[in-house]
């Protein structure tokens, strides 16, 4: 049984938001600023709970620069970027699932393991997210919208938790070889303890038949409790289409959400359109002098 959520007025909301945001410019171990909405997402994900967002937020900062190359370092028109861009689709589906539930789909459009780049994935995924947590997730007419006063944003407008989808045509052992385990190690970390958004699901699709033995190399950095929401979908899309909604999906996938071509286009947009804020590390970066008091971490 699923636990009952408290009951917080938008009143509330409001006070803990503004406690939070005052907390985060004055204290000295965490970057200058901070958009309203990021630290409205992570107060919804700690159930509107002051001291164990307070310790999330700490955490996210923290593991951000303790790896700059992949949470600060970053450029839409690197090279390198641009070239995993190219090989990898990371879509954000339209809407929210009836569970408010965002899906997120990840496939490789090439299949060379040479074309694999751990870095340069994980930076994009993350980069992507940033760029997604500064938007509402549920688009309404602005007639429909409820707003915290002084912030123009509402905790109903963004998704309780988030599903990934990986779809895994065309993994082979080869593209095992490709795989940073330092990188794995902290993108598992940080998806599982820093993330402003829960992990409610995993489905794995058009799985290989070499699938145990690359799930061999993620399970030690997964913990028991995530590992338990991943479902493989081995015999066709039938048991995929029951647990989520198919309208929602791209056309290649059988939706209606659009293709993948224009979902993805619309996502490269997004992170064009947010490259200063991205790249402004007044967002990110903890200075020098305040590092030092991450050590306890």
């Amino acid at each position: 049984m699923m636990p009952i959520k408290p009951t917080v007025s938008t009143e509330q909301v409001d006070a803990k938001l503004r406690e939070l945001i005052n907390w985060f410019e004055n204290e000295s171990s965490l970057p200058e600023k901070i958009e309203p909405i990021v630290m409205l997402r992570f107060l919804k994900c700690m159930d509107y709970e002051i001291d164990s967002t307070k310790a999330l937020v700490q955490l996210n900062y923290n593991l951000r620069n303790k790896n700059p190359n992949l949470f600060i370092d970053r450029n839409m028109d690197n090279e390198m970027t641009a070239k995993c861009l190219s090989v990898s689709d990371l879509l954000i589906l339209p809407g929210v699932t009836p569970e408010r539930h965002k899906l997120i789909l990840f496939r490789m459009t090439d299949f060379d393991p040479r074309t694999r780049n751990s870095v340069e994935e994980t930076k994009i995924f993350f980069m992507m997210a940033d760029a997604r947590f500064t938007e509402p997730d549920v688009e309404r007419p602005a007639a429909e919208r409820v707003e915290h006063r002084g912030f123009g944003i509402s905790d109903a407008d963004l998704a309780d938790g988030d599903v990934q989808i990986v779809d895994m045509t065309g993994y082979t052992m080869r593209h095992i070889a490709y795989v940073s385990v330092f990188v794995l190690r902290v993108y598992m970390k940080f998806l599982q303890e820093a993330y402003p958004s829960r992990l409610r699901a995993m489905h794995i699709i058009n799985c290989p038949s070499i699938l145990d033995r690359m799930m061999s190399l993620f399970k030690p950095f997964i913990r028991e409790d995530v590992y338990q929401m991943i479902n493989y979908h081995t015999e066709g899309m039938d048991s995929f289409y029951e647990l989520v909604p198919k309208d929602m999906l791209p056309v290649e996938y059988g939706g209606k959400a659009g293709t993948v071509a224009e979902i993805k286009q619309k996502w490269m947009q997004a992170m064009r359109e947010k490259t200063a804020y991205l790249s402004d590390e007044k967002y990110w970066r903890v200075t020098s002098e305040t590092k030092s008091r991450w050590a306890w971490f």
